[in-house]
């Protein structure tokens, strides 16, 4: 795996709602979910049931997309990130377990809510931030292409 830029892997962790879109045979639908980055392994942890409807699609089709975005008010300050992931629950105890303290570390209150353990395995990511340069772009690819 390329390693993931620092100024992106810093974005990703100065926030922690994503959304994404899932689809499957014609049906589409699109969460917010509140997301930990675990960035050695270029993911995001997500805790959400596989009986939601985004859940059902995932479960179906786990190529998604997504986006990580704030609330600027200006163009000027816009910063975010569009991206393409295989979202796949985590089933092994172990990786389950890591991935829930890492989750609960940052979203205590969680922990009263069951729920299933998805990593998003990011495969493209483009970071646009209008703060250092207009319309300035990165793109990172898990693998070179």
């Amino acid at each position: 795996m390329n390693p993931i830029p620092d100024h992106i892997a810093a974005f990703f962790r100065q926030n922690h709602v994503v959304s994404l879109a899932a689809a499957h045979e014609g049906d589409i639908w699109s969460a917010c979910c509140f997301y930990v980055p675990d960035l050695q392994a270029g993911r995001l942890i997500v805790l959400t049931s596989r009986t939601t409807r985004h859940g059902v699609l995932m479960s179906a089709n786990p190529r998604i997309a997504g986006t990580v975005a704030g609330q600027p008010k200006s163009l000027a300050q816009i910063r975010g990130i569009q991206f393409q992931a295989r979202a796949e629950i985590i089933e092994d105890e172990a990786e389950r377990k890591t991935a829930c303290a890492l989750f609960y570390q940052a979203h205590p209150v969680a922990r009263a809510m069951k729920s299933d353990v998805w990593a998003l395995v990011l495969e493209s990511v483009k970071f646009t931030d209008n703060k250092q340069v207009f319309a300035q772009k990165t793109v990172w690819q898990r693998n070179e292409v």
